[in-house]
């Protein structure tokens, strides 16, 4: 699939505009919505206000949702479509009628990801512009069996994604704290004989 593969999401270096909200009192059932009808399309959200992120992250809510509101460590469930910037569709949910499962902040999608989708609320649907920096990088994303690229290197992304669940996602495993090993007992130093 092409998400599996992510870049750790690097620190951006502004204010998370969520983090005012705070607590949400339907965030922790989740609410499943039925997914909007239809197809995505490359070119929805012209016209309509952009919010454009220091690090070049930018979006267009295409329809906000009623549902909860998607926190930065929800697991979600969308469906998407993704473009080059030029309008080749390289990947759909939508089209293989397979919502697309994952846990926000665990690197598990490609930082724009983990970035863009907080913030939006359940049966809502977002455009991302997602620069490459945020995406597969210089590294790009390729084929395995022909080599060919499938996202090129630096290449910007777009996507739309229609959130059809969230809640609580899963608590990390805590870091193991390593106990401090006990010192050695100074030895005695030796008394000089007279």
């Amino acid at each position: 699939m092409v998400l599996a593969g992510a870049f750790a999401l690097a620190a951006c270096g502004y204010a998370d505009p969520y983090a005012s909200a705070g607590h949400v009192a339907n965030e922790s059932p989740g609410l499943n919505v039925t997914p909007s009808p239809g197809t995505d399309s490359f070119n929805d959200g012209k016209g309509l206000p952009v919010v454009t992120y220091p690090d070049g992250l930018k979006y267009v809510d295409l329809v906000v949702g009623t549902g909860a509101v998607v926190l930065s460590n929800n697991s979600v469930t969308v469906h998407y479509t993704g473009w080059l910037s030029d309008g080749t569709k390289f990947d759909s949910s939508r089209d293989r009628n397979q919502p697309f499962p994952v846990d926000l902040g665990l690197g598990q999608v490609i930082a724009g990801w983990d970035e863009g989708v907080p913030g939006m609320k359940v049966g809502g649907k977002r455009k991302l512009i997602i620069p490459g920096a945020l995406a597969y990088g210089a590294a790009g994303r390729q084929d395995q069996n022909s080599g060919a690229y499938i996202i090129p290197p630096n290449a910007t992304l777009v996507f739309d994604i229609e959130v059809l669940s969230a809640k609580p996602g899963p608590t990390p495993s805590p870091v193991p704290t390593p106990s401090p090993s006990p010192s050695p007992s100074p030895s005695p130093s030796p008394t000089p004989s007279p």
